[in-house]
């Protein structure tokens, strides 16, 4: 049987490895081979997709086999964005304090790629959503992002697995937008995991109670208590143990699959 020998995942804070406990890391450790972490909390999926695809080339120079990687990528929001800025002096004002803003594709950039979230008060973000920004635009690039993506390991013959962080309201409703479904149609979803996203999934086993709360002041003053999405450590351990193992081994039965390690990190 053969081996995966180098594993890269993509996406936002669901996949973000710096917290130090997310689904990328038990993968990584039940495999136990190398691998490129590329998540990021915040980014939007045209980040996500670029981080993939250079991580993968960058593997392929390295002189791994496409026979030897995995990828495994979760989607984040359509709604979120970015643009790259050769000079970034006079663009950003990060007064948002976001601690990788702007990001990085390529190594030795003097650019960046600007990170851009719709409840974010930097300038440029604000002048995008609400001047540019449209929901049917936002979820046709990420699809044209998905199918580049699939297109491209589906080229090299590498192996992957792919799902959403969160489920698109957006696409849940009874009528979608034709210039959305026409493009949704290629998407290749024999490659996805068998749940909707990784929140909708932690919902089937916990409750809102399971998550942690924390306070948000609104522009009038009051004070609200909202759940954290972000799925905790333990969630992230039986995602790998219950969902992503058990895919990659019925998927791709001519790999080995090694059995679940079960490791615990802590939050920081």
């Amino acid at each position: 049987m053969r081996q995966f020998k180098h594993l890269i995942t993509s996406g936002c804070s669901f996949s973000d490895v710096a917290n130090n406990f997310t689904w990328p890391l038990h993968l990584e450790k039940s495999y136990d081979i190398s691998c490129n972490h590329v998540g990021l909390s915040s980014q939007g999926n045209g980040l996500i997709a670029r981080k993939a695809v250079y991580a993968v080339q960058q593997a392929l120079k390295q002189g791994y086999t496409p026979e030897e990687i995995l990828v495994g990528i979760m989607w984040s929001g359509p709604d979120r964005h970015d643009i790259y800025f050769e000079t970034l002096s006079s663009q950003l004002e990060n007064n948002d304090h976001w601690r990788f803003n702007p990001t990085h594709v390529v190594e030795n950039d003097s650019g960046g790629w600007l990170i851009m979230n719709s409840h974010w008060t930097e300038k440029t973000n604000k002048i995008y959503y609400n001047h540019v920004h449209d929901y049917v635009h936002q979820r046709v690039l990420t699809i044209e992002k998905i199918l580049w993506v699939q297109n491209y390991l589906n080229s090299l013959g590498v192996k992957y697995f792919m799902t959403d962080f969160m489920t698109d309201q957006y696409m849940e409703s009874d009528y979608v937008n034709p210039n959305i479904s026409w493009v949704q149609e290629m998407v290749d979803k024999s490659k996805w995991l068998p749940v909707k996203s990784m929140h909708d999934w932690c919902y089937t086993i916990w409750s809102d109670n399971d998550f942690p709360t924390f306070s948000v002041t609104l522009q009038d003053g009051t004070i609200v208590e909202v759940h954290d999405i972000h799925p905790q450590p333990e969630m992230h351990l039986q995602f790998v143990k219950e969902i992503v193992l058990p895919f990659i081994k019925e998927q791709f039965t001519d790999y080995s699959c090694p059995e679940f390690k079960e490791h615990h990190y802590g939050s920081n």
